[in-house]
C-alpha cells in the first residue's frame, strides 16, 4: 500500500512542477507517461486489476489537481474581484504610484 502512496504523491509532484512551467496543454503529454509508469510499477509489486485501475486513475486525478491549484495560485494575484466591469477605477490603486499634492 506504501507504493500507492508514494505514485500518488510523486504525481502530485510532477503535476506541481507542470503548473510552475507549462499550459495547461502540458497536461495531455504528461498524462500518458504516469499511467504507463505507475502501471509497470503497481505490475511489478503484483497489485491486481482493479487496485492498480484504482491507483493509476487517482495518480491522474491528483496530477491534474496539483497542476490547477498551482496554476492558480501562481495567477491568482493577476485576477482581481475588485476590479470594474463599469470602466471606473476601483478604489485600491493597481500601481505603485505614490499620491502627489500639490
Amino acid at each position: 500500500m506504501s507504493i500507492a502512496f508514494v505514485l500518488i504523491v510523486a504525481s502530485a509532484l510532477v503535476g506541481i512542477a507542470t503548473g510552475y512551467g507549462f499550459r495547461i496543454w502540458a497536461l495531455v503529454l504528461i498524462s500518458p507517461p504516469i499511467a504507463v509508469c505507475s502501471a509497470i510499477i503497481l505490475r511489478v509489486y503484483e497489485f491486481g486489476m482493479m487496485a492498480g485501475v484504482t491507483v493509476i486513475a487517482i495518480c491522474l486525478a491528483v496530477c491534474q489537481l496539483a497542476y490547477f491549484a498551482t496554476a492558480y495560485l501562481l495567477h491568482a494575484r493577476a485576477i482581481s474581484s475588485h476590479d470594474e466591469l463599469d470602466g471606473e477605477p476601483s478604489e485600491t490603486s493597481e500601481q505603485k504610484i505614490r499620491r502627489q499634492h500639490k
